[in-house]
């Protein structure tokens, strides 16, 4: 079967309502909600972003980025932020390393976003931590990955 991964826009809305209706998925989507989901943002934007793995034109993986600003700190010199939410995989659909994919793309733009790190509240550690996400050292629940610093750029 043919996949691929894109961002979700305007013409997505449906199917991102669609999968929110399948089994496990952890909240329904209304319209309203999935039209905030399905903004195409621009990479140096901040807000929401949902990413999609399509099998033959059908929507069977997303998971969702919020980009954002913070105040300046040590661990987030430039104060911009990803954060992931929102991963979900078709039952019939897991293990074909979806979530790695869209990881990836999330990844990407992060990095053209100017974000710092990466950071997600999950306990599916062993994704993030594939993925070379660490958790904190307060919260075994809450992960994350530098994905760009001062020290780096230099």
């Amino acid at each position: 079967m043919k996949s691929n991964c894109r961002k979700l826009n305007h013409h997505h809305i449906h199917d991102l309502i669609a999968i929110s209706g399948a089994e496990g998925f952890p909240y329904p989507i209304t319209e309203d909600i999935a039209r905030v989901y399905c903004q195409n943002r621009d990479a140096s934007d901040t807000g929401v972003q949902t990413y999609g793995i399509f099998e033959d034109d059908k929507l069977v993986s997303v998971m969702t980025a919020t980009f954002c600003m913070v105040f300046p700190c040590e661990d987030s010199p430039s104060g911009r932020i990803a954060h992931i939410s929102g991963a979900y995989t078709l039952p019939d659909h897991r293990r074909r390393r979806y979530a790695t994919e869209l990881l990836t793309a999330i990844e990407a733009d992060a990095m053209a976003f100017g974000a710092d790190y990466l950071c997600c509240d999950s306990t599916a550690d062993g994704l993030y931590l594939r993925f070379g996400m660490h958790p904190t050292s307060d919260d075994e629940t809450r992960m994350w990955k530098i994905i760009s610093n001062e020290e780096e750029i230099t």
